[in-house]
C-alpha cells in the first residue's frame, strides 16, 4: 500500500508540545504506517520562535523556554531516529516557488515556504493550525493539488478525507 505524504506545518508540530488543541491529530498522522510525515528546518525555526514569544509574554521563565526548545529538539531527532517524520532541507527550489506563490496566493513568506516545500517533497495533504492556510483550502487544491487539512478537524474526518482504513486505538 502507497504511503500517504503529509507535511506538519509548525502550527501543527507546536500542537504537540504546548498543550493546544489538535495535537490528538499530529500524533494519529505520526503513528499511523498509513502516513509518511515531513517537515522542515523552517518548522524547527518556527517552533523556536514561538517558545521566545512565550517567554516574551512571560508566559514561560527563560529556565523553561530554554528546556522546552531542548525537549521540542530532542522529541523531534528521536520521531526522525524512529523514521515517524523527515525533517527536509529548505532548498533554493522552494525558496523560488515560495516567492511565486507569495504573489499568487498573498501569503506571508513562511506559509510560502511551507507550501512550497510541501509541493516540492510530494506531499499530499498539509496539516496546519493557520487560518492563512485555510482561507485558501479550495484555491490550492484545485491549483494545486494539495489538500490543505486543519488540525481543528477530527481523525474520522481525515480518514475519510484520504480513504484510509480506520485504525484502532
Amino acid at each position: 500500500m502507497k504511503k500517504i505524504e503529509c507535511y506538519l506545518e509548525s502550527s501543527a508540530l507546536w500542537n504537540l508540545y504546548y498543550e493546544e488543541e489538535g495535537s490528538e491529530l499530529v500524533e494519529y498522522c505520526l503513528n499511523n504506517s498509513q502516513f509518511k510525515c515531513k517537515s522542515s528546518i523552517w518548522s524547527q525555526m518556527e517552533i523556536i520562535r514561538g517558545i521566545k514569544k512565550r517567554e516574551n509574554q512571560e508566559e514561560i521563565s527563560s529556565d523553561e523556554a530554554e528546556k522546552l526548545e531542548l525537549f521540542i529538539e530532542t522529541d523531534l531527532k528521536n520521531l526522525e531516529n524512529k523514521k515517524k517524520i523527515t525533517m527536509e532541507e529548505i532548498t533554493n527550489e522552494e525558496i523560488l516557488l515560495a516567492k511565486r506563490f507569495i504573489r499568487r496566493y498573498n501569503l506571508y513568506a513562511s506559509d510560502a515556504l511551507h507550501l512550497a516545500t510541501t509541493i516540492t517533497k510530494n506531499c499530499q495533504v498539509i496539516i496546519v493550525d493557520d487560518y492563512h492556510f485555510k482561507r485558501l483550502d479550495n484555491t490550492i487544491m484545485i491549483n494545486e493539488g494539495l489538500l490543505i487539512f486543519s488540525t481543528k478537524k477530527t481523525i474520522t474526518d481525515l480518514e475519510e478525507k484520504m480513504n484510509l482504513e480506520k485504525q484502532d486505538g
